[in-house]
């Protein structure tokens, strides 16, 4: 390795320390320390959910932490697209009926609808919205305190990702999780190799 690719100017991200920290982000998902450190927190012993992204991963995101916990519930749901959120909606409604306690006041619809899902009651934020969006998305949900589940990829360029790398500081500083979705817990072979 040459001296020029050793060194590290200040403000920059090394491919080292981005791997470092995507492993810990990966290594919080793989242990669903988000229900854990969450549940502590959740009203009436629930927890409550916001999606962001109301799209087929989306619902799919919102379906599958229904799965993984009888005491979730979503209470809010943001996109920019009105058709998106209600398809959704109706969806989610007909699996868990239950569970679903979005209404048009916890329904919000834009470009800034975001950030009043944000500002719900709600303990995690399940962002699910195309990843350009993502960063923005992420510090929001951070800095009002909330735990995170976040599609991959959680940025597509350099000022995103140094944005999320930031953010997941703030995130560990205030005692948040932040976890991204990773497909290798639903790999049988994967699962097989690790068991």
């Amino acid at each position: 390795m040459t001296d020029r690719n050793t060194k590290k100017t200040q403000g920059t991200t090394s491919r080292r320390r981005f791997l470092k920290t995507s492993g810990v982000i990966a290594g919080a998902a793989a242990g669903l320390s988000i229900a854990r450190s969450a549940h502590a927190a959740g009203s009436e012993g629930y927890l409550n959910l916001a999606l962001i992204g109301c799209g087929g991963r989306g619902t799919g995101a919102v379906a599958n932490a229904f799965d993984a916990d009888p005491r979730t519930r979503l209470v809010a749901m943001a996109d920019a697209f009105e058709d998106r959120l209600q398809t959704s909606l109706t969806n989610l409604k007909k699996r868990a009926p239950d569970r679903v306690l979005v209404d048009k006041s916890t329904s919000f619809v834009g470009f800034d609808a975001y950030q009043k899902a944000i500002e719900a009651d709600v303990d995690v934020v399940l962002l699910a919205t195309p990843p350009h969006f993502r960063p923005i998305h992420l510090k929001a949900a951070i800095e009002a305190g909330k735990h995170v589940f976040c599609e991959k990829p959680v940025a597509v360029d350099a000022p995103g990702i140094r944005s999320v790398l930031q953010t997941s500081e703030l995130a560990a500083q205030k005692g948040l999780s932040l976890v991204s979705g990773l497909c290798w817990r639903y790999h049988t072979a994967t699962r097989e190799t690790i068991q």
